[in-house]
């Protein structure tokens, strides 16, 4: 079928992830859901396996931000297709899918950013090198792009002045 002719929700459907994109995604989810306070299931219902205002904003503080209330939840409504004001392993999957399945830059990337760095960042440390982040750049752009893409990480240098890795951080 014509591309043009496809819905979104059919695009999506001939977007994959890789396994290895699955298994950090996977592990971003679980660190996102449990950021936050600790949920109590019975008061939380349903929210308790979704990424919550609170778990956001402790991950964004995490990271170097100070997000205020209204831009965590901008945040959050980017991707919340069900409007219950959290965000399901669904909707964070979906975000990711129309996030690198875009080719006009106009998908909201507020959330598929924080994602992105936490991918990269395997321990959750809140800074990454140029060698954390090959594995991923390698799967999804080939061997072709992936020194462009390092280049729009980390700039033209790989290493410090001092011959040690750079490492950046989010905010960076």
């Amino acid at each position: 079928m014509d591309k043009l002719k496809m819905s979104p929700a059919e695009r999506l459907k001939d977007v994959h992830i890789k396994p290895i994109e699955q298994e950090c995604l996977d592990r971003v989810f679980e660190y996102l859901i449990n950021k936050g306070p600790k949920k109590d299931k019975e008061a939380n219902g349903n929210h308790s396996e979704k990424i919550g205002p609170l778990d956001l904003a402790y991950t964004l503080q995490f990271l170097g931000c100070k997000p205020s209330k209204s831009d965590v939840n901008l945040i959050i409504w980017e991707v919340d297709d069900d409007l219950d004001g959290y965000v399901s392993r669904q909707e964070f999957l979906t975000m990711y899918k129309r996030c690198i399945d875009d080719k006009t830059g106009l998908e909201p990337r507020k959330l598929f950013n924080i994602v992105q760095f936490l991918m990269y960042d395997k321990k959750f440390k809140g800074r990454v090198t140029v060698e954390e982040t090959l594995q991923i750049l390698y799967v999804r752009h080939g061997r072709d792009k992936l020194d462009d893409e390092i280049k729009a990480i980390f700039g033209d240098d790989e290493k410090n002045n001092d011959g040690t890795e750079k490492e950046i951080t989010y905010g960076q």
